[in-house]
Order: C-alpha cells, then sequence, then structure tokens
C-alpha cells in the first residue's frame, strides 16, 4: 500500500493564482511567500457533481507527491460534502491508477435515475431512494478503514439545513432567533495502513455559538457511520430525498478536548441539503482557518483547539473554489435572461428564482463584503466547455450513463488546462495519464478529448473506434454549444477577452469545427433556435449526430424521443410522489408535480376521454397516446360518437332530427406552446352518422337527405382545431363535410362544442 509523501490537492498552488487571475492583471510579487497549505471548496451541483469528482481526480492525481502544498482543510455543501470526503481519501490514501478505478469514479458513475427511483421505496416526503447511495457509502468506508497517510491532517466543513429551525435565545430570553442553517466541522488525522483514520469534532468547548456534534464514543472519535450520514443529510435535496435523522449534541454540552457527544445525550433532528442556504461554504472555510491554523517551522497546522475571536486570516493559504458554474466562456446570467415581467406569475416566478440564487450564494457575498482581500487568495478553477448534464437544472446527467462519462473526463480536462497554465515556465506537474484503452474508465477518451478541443493533428487517430461513437457525439455538441454561446455574446462582450481560443475563434464569425468521425446524413443546425428550450437543443443535436440513448432506451437518432422519455422518467417518480400523500394532499402535490414535469416537455396523459356540448352537436371523445412511439411527435389515434338532435329525443317531437356519428383518425397536438395550462390540438376524423330519420339507414333517403344534415345517414368527414385548460376544461370547433354522391347531396356545418375532459 503506497501513500503520497503529503496530502497536497493542487500542485504549485502558489501559480495557480496566475492561472485564474484575469489576463491584463498585474504580476504576484516575486518576494510574496508562496501559499504553503490549501483549502478546498466544493459547491454542490446535483449531477455535475461528478465533474467535480473528474477535476479533484486529475488534479490530486497529478500532485501526489509534491512536497511544497498540504491539504489543510476542505468544505463542501450537498454534492460538494461528498466530492470534498472524497478528496480527503484520494489525497491521502491509495492511489488509483486510472479514472474508473478511483473512489470518485466508482462513487459518482453508476449513479443514474433508476437507482434514485425505486417505486417501493418512495414516502410522503420524497421520491428518490437512498439505497445506492448508501451502497456507495459502503464502498468509501472500505476506503476509510484501509487508512491514510500518518501526515495527513485536515478539517472537513460540511454544510446542513435544519427541517425544522432551531431557537436560540438572546437579550436574557426575550428575543428568540430561529437558526436554519448548521455547519459541522470534522478534524481527520491519518494512522497509517490498515487503520482507520480519526476523526473528531473540531469545535470549541463550551462555545457560545453552540456548533453542533456529531455522536463521537467515549474518547471524542466519530464512528463512520455518524459521518456517513451527515454527507447523506446534506444530500438530502427536497422533494428528491426526505430528510435525513441526525442525532447531534450542542459544543457547549462538552468541556473536553476533543468535544464528546454520547449517543444517549445526543438530539435527532431532520436535516436537508446544505446547497439551499449556503452552496459555496467558502465563508466556513476561512473561518475555521482563521480560528484553527497557526504556523509551524514554516507550514501551517491546525490547534488542537480552534480559537474564535482571531480575526486575521493566516498567511500562507491559498482558498480554492471548485464550482461547475464558472465558466471560461460567456453564460447568461439568470438576472439577465428574465424579460421585464408582464404578468404576476411571471414576476413571481423571476423573483423566487432571484431568491433561490442569492440564498445560495449568501455566505459568499457576506465573505467578500466582510474580508474583500479575500478575493487575492482565492482560485477559482473554469470549465472550458459545456457539460452534457447541465441543461434540466445541471439533472440530466441521471439518465444517461454516458453523459456522467463525458462530465467526469471533462473535469479532468479542465484541471490538466488549469495545470498546464499554472507550470508554464515553472516546474511540470505529474501527469498522471496511462496507457490509453477504449473502454469507459481508460484515458482513451481523455487523450480523444484533448485532441479535439486542443487542436491536435492526431485528433482522428485518438478518437478512432467504435466504442467512442457517443463519446464524439457529445464532444461535437459541446463544441456547438460553446460557439452558440460565444457567438451570441459577441455584441455585448465587446472587448472582453475569454482564456478561451475556441471562444474567441466563435466571435470572430467561425463555424464550430468537426469532431472526426461525426458524419451525419445532413448536418443539423448548430445554433439554438431563439425559442428552444435548452435541453430540447441539447437533444436535437445529439440525435442529429446519431447518440446512442442506451439507458433510455431509444433507438440512435431520435433526440426527441428522449425527451418523451425523460419526462414519462420524472412523471412515474412525481406520479408516485402524489400516491404516497395522504388525504387531500393528493390534489396539490399532483397538480404541482404536473407543472414540474411539464416544465421539462409537456406530456399528455396516454388515455383522455372528454364530454363537450354545443348548439348543433354534442360528443364523447377518447384520445390515445399508448402507440406514440410507434408515430410521429406529437401524433394520437382519436374517436369520438357525436349527438345532434337530443332535445328531440327527450321532448315529444318524434326523434326524426336525432342522429348518432361514429368518427375515428389522428390528432395532432403541437410540442410547442403547449402546457400544463393550455393545450392546443388539432384532429382529422372521419366516419358514419347513423340518422333516425332513415332509420338508421335501413330506410331510402328522401329528396337527397338536402333539407338538413341531419336528414337521413352518410359519411362524414371532420377536422377539428381545440383548446383544452388545465387538462380539464375543453373549447373545440368542429368542421364537418358530408360528401355527396348520387343519392345524396353535398352537405357541411360547423358545431362549436365546450365541456371537460378527464385523464384516464
Amino acid at each position: 500500500m503506497r501513500f503520497p509523501l503529503s496530502s497536497s490537492p493542487l500542485a504549485l498552488a502558489c501559480a495557480l493564482l496566475l492561472a485564474t487571475a484575469p489576463a491584463k492583471s498585474q504580476p504576484m510579487d516575486p518576494e510574496a511567500a508562496p501559499p504553503s497549505a490549501v483549502s478546498l471548496t466544493v459547491s454542490g451541483g446535483v449531477s455535475l457533481g461528478v465533474y467535480e469528482a473528474g477535476f479533484l481526480y486529475y488534479a490530486l492525481a497529478s500532485s501526489r507527491g509534491s512536497q511544497r502544498v498540504d491539504l489543510r482543510l476542505l468544505t463542501g455543501a450537498s454534492a460538494g460534502s461528498l466530492n470534498s470526503l472524497l478528496a480527503v481519501l484520494a489525497a491521502c490514501g491509495v492511489e488509483a491508477p486510472s479514472p474508473e478505478k478511483s473512489l470518485f469514479w466508482r462513487t459518482w458513475i453508476p449513479i443514474g435515475f433508476d437507482r434514485l427511483f425505486l417505486p417501493s421505496s418512495t414516502t410522503p416526503l420524497g421520491m428518490f431512494s437512498r439505497e445506492w447511495l448508501e451502497r456507495g457509502a459502503a464502498g468509501i468506508e472500505e476506503a476509510w478503514n484501509q487508512g491514510v497517510s500518518p501526515s495527513c491532517d485536515v478539517v472537513l466543513g460540511v454544510s446542513t439545513t435544519r427541517a425544522e429551525p432551531r431557537v436560540l435565545w438572546a437579550a436574557n430570553g426575550r428575543l428568540s432567533l430561529p437558526r436554519i442553517e448548521e455547519k459541522f466541522a470534522i478534524r481527520i488525522q491519518g494512522r497509517g495502513p490498515g487503520k482507520a483514520p480519526r476523526a473528531t469534532n473540531y469545535t470549541t468547548p463550551g462555545s457560545r455559538r453552540l456548533e453542533p456534534l456529531l455522536v463521537t464514543d467515549a474518547q471524542g472519535e466519530i464512528p463512520f457511520e455518524h459521518l456517513r450520514n451527515l454527507i447523506l443529510a446534506s444530500m438530502s435535496f427536497p422533494v428528491a430525498f426526505p430528510p435525513h435523522s441526525l442525532p447531534t449534541c450542542e459544543s457547549n454540552s462538552s468541556t473536553t478536548t476533543p468535544a464528546v457527544c454520547p449517543l444517549s445525550e445526543a438530539k435527532t433532528a431532520r436535516f436537508i441539503d446544505g446547497g439551499i442556504f449556503d452552496n459555496a461554504p467558502l465563508r466556513l472555510a476561512v473561518g475555521l482557518a482563521r480560528d484553527g491554523l497557526r504556523p509551524v517551522d514554516g507550514k501551517l497546522k491546525w490547534r488542537d483547539v480552534p480559537t474564535p475571536g482571531v480575526r486575521d486570516t493566516p498567511k500562507g493559504i491559498a482558498f480554492a473554489f471548485v464550482d461547475p458554474d464558472a465558466t471560461e466562456y460567456p453564460v447568461q446570467l439568470p438576472a439577465e435572461s428574465q424579460a421585464e415581467a408582464e404578468s404576476l406569475p411571471a414576476e413571481l416566478a423571476g423573483l423566487v428564482a432571484a431568491l433561490v440564487d442569492t440564498a445560495r450564494s449568501k455566505e459568499l457575498s457576506m465573505l467578500l463584503e466582510e474580508e474583500p482581500e479575500i478575493a487575492r487568495h482565492l482560485v477559482v478553477p473554469r470549465r472550458h466547455f459545456p457539460a452534457a448534464s447541465a441543461p434540466l437544472f445541471a439533472f440530466l446527467g441521471f439518465f444517461e450513463t454516458e453523459f456522467r462519462t463525458f462530465d467526469f473526463y471533462l473535469g479532468m480536462y479542465d484541471a490538466r488546462r488549469m495545470l498546464e497554465d499554472v507550470s508554464a515556465g515553472t516546474a511540470r506537474f505529474a501527469d498522471p495519464l496511462g496507457e490509453p484503452t477504449e473502454e469507459p474508465g481508460g484515458w482513451a477518451p481523455f487523450t480523444c478529448m484533448r485532441a479535439v478541443y486542443d487542436g491536435a493533428s492526431d485528433a482522428t487517430r485518438a478518437c478512432q473506434g467504435d466504442a467512442m461513437a457517443d463519446f464524439r457525439a457529445l464532444l461535437q455538441v459541446s463544441l456547438d454549444q460553446l460557439y452558440f454561446a460565444c457567438s451570441t455574446a459577441r455584441k455585448q462582450a465587446e472587448g472582453t477577452t475569454w482564456r478561451n481560443p475556441h471562444c474567441d475563434r466563435a466571435m470572430a464569425g467561425q463555424p464550430p469545427p468537426h469532431v472526426p468521425g461525426i458524419a451525419p446524413s445532413r448536418w443539423p443546425d448548430w445554433k439554438k433556435g431563439a425559442t428552444e428550450p435548452e435541453l430540447d437543443y441539447s437533444m436535437r443535436l445529439l440525435g442529429a449526430y446519431g447518440f446512442q440513448f442506451r439507458d433510455l432506451g431509444v433507438e440512435p437518432g431520435r433526440g426527441d424521443l428522449a425527451i418523451v422519455r425523460i419526462r414519462e422518467s420524472i412523471g412515474r417518480a412525481l406520479h408516485r410522489l402524489t400516491s404516497a400523500q395522504p388525504g387531500a394532499d393528493k390534489q396539490v402535490v399532483g397538480f404541482a408535480g404536473k407543472l414540474a414535469a411539464d416544465s421539462v416537455a409537456f406530456a399528455p396523459p396516454d388515455t383522455v376521454l372528454h364530454f363537450t356540448m354545443g348548439p348543433t352537436q354534442s360528443e364523447v371523445g377518447l384520445s390515445l397516446g399508448a402507440f406514440a412511439s410507434r408515430l410521429p411527435t406529437g401524433l394520437r389515434f382519436a374517436s369520438a360518437v357525436g349527438f345532434r338532435g337530443l332535445e328531440d329525443v327527450f321532448s315529444s317531437g318524434g326523434g326524426e332530427s336525432f342522429s348518432v356519428a361514429l368518427v375515428g383518425g389522428l390528432e395532432y397536438r403541437p410540442r410547442t406552446d403547449q402546457s400544463f395550462l393550455a393545450q392546443s390540438r388539432f384532429g382529422l376524423r372521419g366516419g358514419w352518422m347513423f340518422s333516425a330519420n332513415d332509420n338508421y339507414g335501413t330506410s331510402d333517403c328522401e329528396d337527397r337527405g338536402a333539407s338538413r344534415v341531419t336528414a337521413c345517414s352518410r359519411p362524414v368527414v371532420q377536422a377539428l382545431a381545440g383548446m383544452a385548460f388545465l387538462e380539464r376544461f375543453r373549447v373545440q370547433l368542429v368542421g364537418e363535410w358530408y360528401p355527396g354522391s348520387t343519392n345524396r347531396k353535398t352537405l357541411w356545418s360547423i358545431a362549436p362544442g365546450l365541456g371537460v375532459e378527464v385523464a384516464l
């Protein structure tokens, strides 16, 4: 078992500041001492956690053995808390020779939608199951028990959110202060091979800040079980997962060092995703560094007990912040993407979105206000190309393994770009590149990605082979998306220089290059349509490039059907969540769930029964979408039974004007401009009308049936245009044509109708 000589996360961290500084910034003072320690903060990212994993894998693998910089501090929220724990084991534990051998890969790549959504495990508070996450935690525990280097001494900070506020009291108990955010600090010290690390609560005994403590044994050591539960609690995104129960104590309840929290004295509370209010716990990192780190023999080491009240951040530490949303190309900010609202719902939707974004970055904003100088110590690596998992609020990666695989390598690519930049003119970093293989998890996809993105002459050779077909398609899509983003930002970003040559070419008006091996029958328009949703844009390009949606079970080229499958998957999960609700809450959750699912792509129910009434005709109809996959997108089978002259049936008029029309055909529901609020449809139906006036076709048709349309039985062709609102209320207009013959005169009719429809 081989451990690194030190626990360094980022080679040459002093030069990292140069790599992420603006191109025209002033050079660093050559007399300034380089950082001797690194703090690593990893934000939440949903399925983009796999991008963070790839970035950390490559950066840590490249910096193993460096004596210059030590990893001393990690903080994370949500998926970032998991990646922070994995980073400790990657930096201090056994080296992984290839991506698929790493704990990052083995933890993230298998997490797909089918493993998160287990219908039998859905509860009223969460539609996903933690079963697979707990299996992954077992693998992490195995690596934990293998031990880490004795030189490893790090503090792990984790951001969480309480489901129910904890009330603090001030002003002699007269003022209540609800507290919903909680930050945990865990010190991890290596004990060598075969011995689990020592994990303790890193808090000040008797602290007035009332920091929470994880459960410990009598010696103050935290069993891995409780550390695992802390990570699961920080990842418990509402609606997706139910709140996670976690027993904790308050720091003022312990006077020992390290703090002791017996299970018998702990109080259990429910916790949810830490990224809700602090998605970038950098302020937590600065606070921990300020309270706990001190210089010893030229290095920063942890005090046995943190000392609150220290106001100066220790010199010699660089704060690295890994955030998949930080890009080296222009993106439209949420505030900029909203046009001026013209209605109350639009105004409220924009306000809620702004509140969420502000809440998630609140702590980071407060830190920069309190200590502007911290920006000089902040390292923010950038993402150079769009990620496959980014659409659908970074949730898309859970639907295809190949999306997660691509993003893992994209993280590796960005880590290498960063290290290449900082190594220019300095010592070279250790390249962990191994023998290329075409198998997923090997080095061949990474070699192909580098060759394509960097314009290498050997790109054709590096990307060849059938096993790389889907990877090549994703590469082409990422190039198309990048060139579109940069080309459309040309006017707004006049004079802006991006450290991305591809973006500069796009701004100069060049089209995206073609990835070797991509040869569609017809090259698609690489630009996003003015009203085209981001998900539709990605799937349209992937379909054009022949991507095989293996996990979604869609044949190559059917990006449109892939969207339907994604919508169906989300719909099933939300339907199961609705079914799990008690009593009248089913209606509320069902309504909200339908709105949420339809925001991805509107999907009408498979079977819809409708009833309409009008001045000339009433109708009962049925629309079937069960065979939608065998028809062009938007087409459905439709049938109806129409009634004319019902008033004669229920009166003394004799019923001669009564008729029944049996019709069937196709109904088209365009995908554009459809939502849960309003859905349009157009239909073409044909059939036969049976009239009571000629005994339903058994008697002669008098005067060729010219007196009225119900004078005799005859064929009918109908064209329908209609709208449904809230999938409940229906309005339609039916144009009818009764073709003539030698026995019947050609007639026509317009039949408006108003009614209801019900999903079956």
